[in-house]
């Protein structure tokens, strides 16, 4: 297990996260699998990824799509995390909640490189929101007002962003996979859409207030 680095020490998960799993990052990367935290695994291994949910990924998710199996071989692929130590179960679920998971984001921000890679896949719920926070809360804020369900992970499968030179695309976590196994085949989706083997058209996003405006003669 990996000691916590002194960058950690105004972090709020210092002293109750366990270890350390700094991303693993390739010289070259053309990809970035980017996840939510470590498990007991990673944490005892010092590297992302390499638990069951890792396993989901690199062995029904990648080895799935050939662009992405030839760039795993040719060390093409960075593996990384929002947060790099394990923290304690809230409700169930390791991961902070309120101002102490905007705290402990923040903290973790200083370890990230994205290097030259040009596609960054977001696996689940937290990668999602910390690149794109405010721009899902308006869509959520706008679900609520009409209401609809909030599209949640399951929503915005496939679903393409480009920003900085860089293309995001959404995906469901590969532990969501291994919970609901059916779900498999929209994770292989979502990575054909990130190497470009697939398209999904999905409806440019337009806030409420916005649209009103735009049909209103």
């Amino acid at each position: 297990m990996l000691q916590k680095p002194s960058g950690c020490s105004a972090c709020p998960l210092r002293d109750k996260g366990k270890g350390f799993v700094p991303d693993q990052l390739a010289p070259n990367a053309d990809y970035i699998m980017f996840g939510e935290a470590p498990g007991g695994t990673e944490v005892e291994t010092g590297k992302p990824f390499q638990g069951r949910a890792g396993f989901v990924l690199k062995n029904w998710l990648i080895k799935s799509v050939p662009m992405l199996q030839l760039a795993s071989e040719r060390n093409k692929i960075s593996y990384c995390n929002v947060l790099r130590c394990l923290p304690p179960e809230i409700q169930g679920r390791a991961y902070p909640k309120g101002e102490e998971k905007l705290q402990a984001e923040a903290c973790c921000s200083q370890y990230l490189d994205m290097g030259n890679a040009h596609t960054v896949i977001l696996f689940g719920e937290s990668p999602q929101r910390r690149f794109f926070g405010p721009e899902l809360a308006a869509e959520d804020a706008d679900d609520k007002r009409l209401g609809h369900d909030l599209k949640g992970v399951g929503g915005r499968i496939g679903r393409v962003i480009e920003r900085d030179g860089k293309r995001f695309v959404f995906a469901p976590h590969p532990a969501w996979i291994l919970r609901q196994p059916a779900l498999v085949t929209h994770g292989q989706m979502a990575l054909r859409i990130a190497v470009g083997a697939e398209r999904m058209l999905e409806p440019e996003y337009v806030p409420w207030d916005r649209a009103i405006r735009e049909l209103t003669p």
